[in-house]
């Protein structure tokens, strides 16, 4: 069995044949503590992580037919990946997550015999330096969460609650679950919040995950034809830049359940889309 597979960044398989590998280490995310410095005995304060680059590193045997193939597969293997150019890797025991990464170093492979060598290629992971499912929670929206489908498994925090299938949710309350054990920030972390069908906003339309206080208020009236939506950090109004007309604050989701409220309106339909991201 592979233990790895390779893809680019549009998630399209990269060529492994005869190329197999028996080892992947992803560690837990690097990072560092910021301390703020004490005064007059006080200890220091902190004040904070800082997510930092990790390395990932995969073993590979290449298994050639021949001793003139071991030259072929070796050049082979010197290219698969390139250099600056960013893949995913698959750890093909947790087929439901990938993590994105760049090619280190070069790498020498060792050779046992005429057929046989293992190369060990270090990775480093690119921002935001997290694993991430491969399916979003508008995959789960429109297609519930299956046994057979290789987007989900085991190990990704998926609970056995209808609820926390709904990723689009129309009212004035609601919850939205977040599976994964990272919080997620839309400057650092993929978000997407569309919100649309407002009905009953005259002043201003707030949305609220009660759950850490993070607001995002637009302040004036929203019409039932507007869809508002929340990009990463850019903020659009039926596609044309709206970021000046709301309070400039964004919505952030912790792991496991949000609470959300809607204000300003007597009902709207919210539709939120984001991977799940992992330590």
């Amino acid at each position: 069995m592979k233990i790895a597979t390779y893809y680019d960044e549009n998630m399209n398989e990269l060529d492994t044949e005869n190329l197999f590998t028996t080892h992947l280490d992803v560690p837990s995310t690097n990072f560092t503590n910021n301390w703020l410095a004490g005064e007059d005995g006080i200890p220091p304060i902190f004040a904070g992580s800082t997510v930092q680059q990790k390395t990932v590193t995969a073993t590979i045997e290449i298994i050639a037919y021949d001793y003139l193939d071991y030259s072929l597969l070796k050049s082979y293997l010197h290219g698969v990946f390139g250099f600056g150019k960013p893949f995913y890797v698959v750890d093909n025991r947790e087929p439901g997550k990938r993590t994105l990464v760049v090619l280190e170093s070069n790498f020498r492979p060792e050779r046992h015999n005429p057929v046989n060598g293992t190369a060990t290629i270090p990775f480093t992971t690119v921002n935001p330096h997290y694993t991430e499912s491969i399916g979003t929670t508008q995959d789960i929206q429109e297609n519930g969460i299956s046994a057979n489908d290789e987007l989900w498994g085991f190990g990704m925090g998926l609970i056995a609650d209808d609820d926390s299938l709904n990723y689009t949710h129309t009212g004035a309350s609601f919850r939205i679950y977040n599976a994964g054990n990272v919080a997620v920030h839309p400057f650092e972390q993929e978000l997407s919040i569309t919100i649309d069908n407002v009905q009953g906003s005259t002043d201003y339309l707030e949305l609220r995950n009660t759950t850490n206080g993070s607001t995002f208020r637009v302040n004036e009236g929203v019409s039932s034809s507007q869809t508002i939506l929340l990009d990463g950090p850019n903020v659009t109004s039926n596609g044309l830049q709206f970021l000046r007309n709301t309070n400039k604050q964004y919505i952030e989701l912790v792991p496991g359940w949000n609470d959300f409220t809607v204000s300003g309106a007597t009902s709207a339909r919210v539709s939120m889309d984001f991977p799940f991201y992992y330590l």
